[in-house]
């Protein structure tokens, strides 16, 4: 038992972790992983047949990189939702043993898309859950 907290509750949430958060998150890497394979060649498919560029020429490729941004954007929802039922969860579990929990989150800074831009933005990630005593 850590902090008073019995060892099958750990268990409980390891579990509920294990079993909710990482799935989506997992789904949420994997999408990503193919995203960024898409984009390594882009370019030379985007809106281009036969030499012409322009209306009615927009490739299949551009859809999908916009039906898959779409999806990146769904699939990070996901994590974002489930990170809050789980940390939610987690809470009413630990309540009793003046413990909360909280979503981890990781900094990462995103390309900076545009000369007029003043400096990049940053993604914040969830990558688990924190666990901090209650103050009494």
């Amino acid at each position: 038992m850590e902090a008073g907290v019995p060892s099958n509750t750990f268990s409980k949430i390891y579990t509920l972790i294990e079993s909710e958060l990482l799935p989506p998150a997992m789904a949420l890497r994997s999408h990503e992983t193919t995203y960024d394979k898409e984009m390594q060649s882009y370019t030379g498919k985007q809106m281009v047949k036969g030499g012409i560029v322009g209306f009615g020429t927009e490739s299949n490729h551009e859809k999908k990189v916009l039906q898959m941004v779409k999806q990146g954007a769904q699939l990070q929802r996901n994590v974002d939702l489930k990170a809050g039922q789980v940390k939610d969860q987690i809470n009413a579990m630990l309540t009793r043993y003046n413990i909360m929990a909280t979503v981890a989150l990781e900094s990462r800074r995103l390309v900076k898309y545009s000369s007029k831009q003043k400096q990049a933005n940053a993604a914040l990630d969830v990558v688990g859950i924190q666990f901090f005593p209650i103050p009494m």
